[in-house]
Parts: structure tokens; sequence; C-alpha cells
């Protein structure tokens, strides 16, 4: 019972999955004494066209942050927030009675909407009144709505 059979892997005669078999790859060769830092050398079919996207992409950073910012508007909420404070410049609890949320939750989120740089914030005795940090939010926005629009039309 020690001894393995072709059909089994263990000696217990369980047979055993069978995957799918894979094609074999070979990766491509660094060379020696390459830098395992420097990005390997990738095959492209248009090396022009791809310099010149390469050449038009902003930087990883700024990328990373506009991810952000866009990932932010991400929820229903959230962006009914941003829309109600480009209408105008509103304090917690208006923007709490606004959006049927509570308090803490509303103050919470709007913490958030000025991390990600989208609202701005000024103190006015104990009151916080929120407004839209630049027009340019509500330009995106009214892009996404117009892209519904057109998106919707299409179908």
């Amino acid at each position: 019972m020690g001894k393995k059979d072709k059909k089994t892997n263990r000696s217990d005669d369980r047979p055993t999955i069978e995957l799918r078999s894979r094609p074999k790859l070979k990766p491509k060769k660094r060379p020696a004494g390459g830098d395992r830092g420097e990005p390997k050398e990738i095959s492209v079919f248009d090396p022009d066209a791809v310099e010149k996207v390469l050449d038009s992409l902003p930087a990883k950073d700024q990328v990373a942050r506009a991810a952000d910012r866009l990932a932010g508007l991400g929820s229903s909420a959230r962006l009914e927030a941003v829309i109600a404070l480009g209408a105008a410049e509103l304090c917690v609890g208006d923007v709490a009675a606004v959006l049927a949320l509570s308090m803490s939750a509303t103050s919470t989120m709007l913490k958030q909407l000025r991390g990600l740089g989208l609202v701005t914030s000024r103190h006015a005795g104990k009151q916080i009144y929120y407004r839209l940090a630049s027009q340019q939010t509500t330009a995106l926005i009214d892009l996404s709505f117009k892209l519904d629009v057109t998106i919707s039309g299409e179908r």
C-alpha cells in the first residue's frame, strides 16, 4: 500500500484533482548585472505612440490624488453633499438636514471631503461652514451628469 500508482500522488490511494494544463512561460531575461529597479523591456507595436502617451501622462502622485478625489465622489451621499455645497455655503447641521443624515455621519463625511480638497471650511463662532473648494468641482459634477445624458441617449 505504500506504493504509489499512476492515478494518485499519495500512498493512501485517494485520487488527486487534475488541473488544467498550463502553457510554459518564458520570462524575458534581464541583461547580466542589470539593475532590478529598472522596468523590464516590453515589446510594443507602435513605439512612437507609446512614447507620446508616456510623455502626456501626469506624474503618478497626481494621478493617485485625482483617483482619490473621484473615489471620494463615489458615494451618492457624498456627491449630494458636494452638489448642495455648490448651491450654497452650509453648516454641518444644514447639510445633515438636506441629506437626511445624522450630524455625526455628515460631519465625518465633510471632513473626508475636506481632506480630499473638494470642500473647504470656515469657522463662525461654534459653527463650521462648508463650501466647495473650487468651481472646477462643480464643472466635474456637471460633466458627469452630461455624460449620463449622452450615454442614456445612445441606448
